[in-house]
């Protein structure tokens, strides 16, 4: 198993939408204004087309890619939004970026499968 790449990642998000949310926000996202100040179990928001739960909002989620290697060393991205952002926070196209070490409770992962 391996972090999904950025392009991986946005494309689950998106399940063949070309719309920045794949639903009304209340609907599939838990965020600053409706999370009630933390995080959520996973998959109590509708899932998007594809049967993908929390791909915006809950906790946001870390990507493989490395930001820009030549300023940030290796800093990667992570996606999606989290339960302490704004609603404009959580969109397939958001993105932030920042040291493998750094932890903090709106901050997560999903897995995706390594194919051979």
């Amino acid at each position: 198993f391996r972090l999904p790449s950025e392009a991986e990642w946005e494309f689950a998000c998106r399940a063949g939408t070309k719309e920045p949310r794949y639903g009304p926000i209340d609907d599939i996202a838990w965020y600053k204004e409706n999370s009630g100040g933390g995080s959520r179990p996973v998959g109590t928001k509708c899932p998007n087309a594809w049967g993908l739960h929390d791909m915006l909002g809950n906790v946001w989620e870390w990507c493989q890619d490395i930001y820009d290697p030549a300023v940030y060393g290796t800093y990667r991205i992570f996606r999606g939004g989290g339960w302490a952002d704004h609603e404009r926070g959580c969109l397939a196209t958001n993105r932030r970026r920042s040291h493998p070490t750094f932890a903090i409770d709106d901050l997560g992962f999903r897995i995706a499968r390594a194919c051979s």
